[in-house]
């Protein structure tokens, strides 16, 4: 049960509860460490941060190892990390903030907002196809995009004259970044200010979390998290974002920079109905929307069975015909009310309602497909543990 002291206190990350205090067990956090430090000396990544927060109540808050292999800095708890695409869920969230004004609906054309974007069979779609990853426009002209990434006007326009690869509808296909630039622009169109000003001045700041920013600030270069991969199929993904011309670009499907600290107490909030340390940034039923199942079915691009929210993956095991059931990425206690979403084979974040749990995983080294998943299993599968 979410008490008040949830509802009108800042999470202090200077003390830890007593694990039996909030339903879990001391044998089951130490061997949540335990995880996070043999992943360490393992070798899987070199530097990395886990916040466990139960019933708003700080459980876990590790900060160990390497955020530059080459200068030898530390990772401290307010490093920023790179969390690809677990940027999602924030943009995701600017959208439903405008829902929720009645600036923006569920089913109208993204072309009602962003005219231009209307053209070479992209008309169709709507706002809740974007956040399905239904639109039409995964990743065409993925490669050839890059080079526009940092000029806001010139991605967009890009995106705008893409052909859609099949009707928007008709199935869904993971936009990698597309999700990112189409909402990022819709947010402009509808308020006139850059995505990353709207979620400063909407979430990050009244909410006191001063160390997250989408696209890396200068200022923050040598203080952020390096990218590092031991996987030959990872290389571009770390060659190309390790540009700080790159990291510098707003991406709203891939560029937040935050600390485990900060995305979990994002994630608290919505744990909360919206609500967090006295201030109220979204409606319960705002948030129950953000979080209830889109689509179950087979991602085109993925190439695996999914479920989508909007904005969000959901957890639970998936059995879909001619498939193999899928593991739950979230842990073996994750349901289909677990929500949250992963970035590009190093991070995650999640929270389950049912328990009153949240989970922040930042890390810097990318592995390969089943090198990450087991990583990510063996952490979940830990909290769910120690949980009486």
């Amino acid at each position: 049960m979410i008490d008040n002291l949830t509802l009108t206190s800042p999470i202090t990350y200077l003390s830890h509860a007593d694990p039996t205090s909030v339903g879990m067990t001391e044998a089951g956090v130490r061997r949540i460490n335990e995880i996070f430090d043999s992943q360490l000396a393992r070798g899987l990544r070199p530097g990395a941060q886990l916040v466990v927060l139960r019933h708003g109540q700080v459980i876990v808050d590790r900060a160990a190892g390497l955020a530059s292999i080459v200068r030898r800095t530390a990772v401290t708890p307010e490093t920023p990390f790179l969390t690809w695409s677990c940027t999602k869920a924030f943009t995701g969230m600017c959208i439903h903030k405008l829902i929720e004004e009645g600036k923006i609906e569920w089913d109208a054309p993204v072309a009602e907002y962003w005219p231009e974007f209307g053209c070479n069979g992209k008309g169709p779609a709507t706002i809740r196809h974007v956040f399905l990853h239904q639109a039409g426009v995964p990743a065409r002209g993925l490669y050839t995009q890059v080079l526009l990434w940092p000029n806001w006007e010139a991605v967009t326009r890009n995106v705008a004259q893409l052909a859609a690869e099949f009707p928007p509808g008709t199935k869904s296909a993971y936009h990698l970044v597309n999700y990112g630039f189409i909402f990022g622009e819709v947010v402009r169109r509808v308020t006139g200010q850059p995505i990353q000003d709207y979620l400063r001045d909407t979430f990050l700041a009244p909410m006191g979390l001063r160390r997250s920013w989408l696209g890396l600030p200068a200022s923050e270069r040598w203080r952020a998290a390096g990218i590092y991969t031991t996987a030959r199929e990872q290389i571009p993904a770390v060659v190309g974002f390790s540009r700080f011309a790159v990291r510098h670009a707003v991406m709203p499907a891939a560029t937040l920079h935050s600390n485990a600290r900060e995305i979990a107490v994002f994630y608290q909030m919505l744990l909360n109905g919206g609500q967090y340390a006295g201030r109220r940034y979204l409606r319960p039923e705002t948030v129950a929307a953000a979080t209830a199942l889109g689509y179950e079915g087979l991602d085109a691009t993925i190439g695996w069975p999914i479920r989508w929210a909007h904005g969000f993956h959901l957890g639970g095991a998936i059995a879909l015909p001619g498939h193999p059931v899928t593991e739950p990425g979230m842990g073996k206690g994750s349901t289909i009310r677990t929500f949250g979403h992963f970035g590009q084979a190093t991070c995650m974040a999640w929270a389950d309602p049912d328990a009153e749990i949240a989970v922040v995983f930042l890390c810097n080294r990318l592995l390969d497909e089943a090198g990450v998943q087991a990583r990510y299993r063996e952490l979940c599968d830990a909290v769910w543990d120690a949980i009486c």
